[in-house]
């Protein structure tokens, strides 16, 4: 049957950009910021992917972190740390975002990538994670990156292509609608309750 999430709340991301002064785009990441969770090979490929861009006169996007951190966040001018965030706060960072950014090499089933695509926006996530770069893929709903080069061209389509992300979380959003919104959740209880009173009573 699967899970469901619920609907996001109306979501601002214009209040969010003013209320933590961020501007252009950014790849968002939430949860625990911990090694467990690919956060250091995160920091390693961001600084590598900031510094090629900016050498090669491109605007990289900032990374912003959202969460408890476990591990010592780096000093540097592309990184932003809201520390832990209200629910309202989360999607409103959501939907401001140019992709939200999963680093995990181990994870079963990603919640806040479903609440990415409730809210049609694309995900970049650790190839190495056959969960994470399975849900991308059947989602058509993001890209993903197997290593530090491939994690700065990744930077650099989303940033530089809105309609590559535009349709990357477009195709995201069908995929939560058909597979993890909640009525669909709910018919598949039903049926499944149905056929085992049927069942019962033969």
């Amino acid at each position: 049957v699967g899970v469901g999430i619920v609907d996001p709340p109306p979501v601002n991301a214009e209040r969010f950009r003013v209320e933590r002064s961020i501007e252009g785009p950014f790849l968002l990441y939430v949860g625990r910021i911990d090694a467990n969770k690919g956060c250091e090979q995160l920091f390693d490929y961001y600084r590598r992917a900031h510094a090629l861009m900016t050498a090669a006169a491109e605007s990289p996007p900032q990374l912003v972190l959202a969460g408890s951190a476990i591990l010592d966040i780096p000093e540097h001018p592309g990184i932003t740390y809201l520390g832990q965030v209200s629910e309202q706060e989360k999607y409103d960072a959501l939907s401001a975002c140019t992709a939200l950014v999963m680093p995990s090499f181990y994870e079963s089933l990603s919640m806040v990538l479903l609440e990415a695509w409730a809210l049609s926006r694309p995900v970049l996530v650790n190839a190495h994670c056959d969960v994470l770069k399975g849900q991308a893929r059947r989602a058509d709903g993001g890209l993903w990156y197997g290593d530090s080069a491939e994690f700065v061209e990744s930077c650099r389509l989303l940033t530089r292509d809105a309609a590559l992300g535009g349709a990357l979380g477009a195709a995201g959003k069908r995929y939560y609608d058909a597979h993890y919104a909640w009525p669909v959740i709910e018919d598949k209880y039903e049926q499944m309750l149905e056929q085992l009173h049927h069942e019962d009573h033969r």
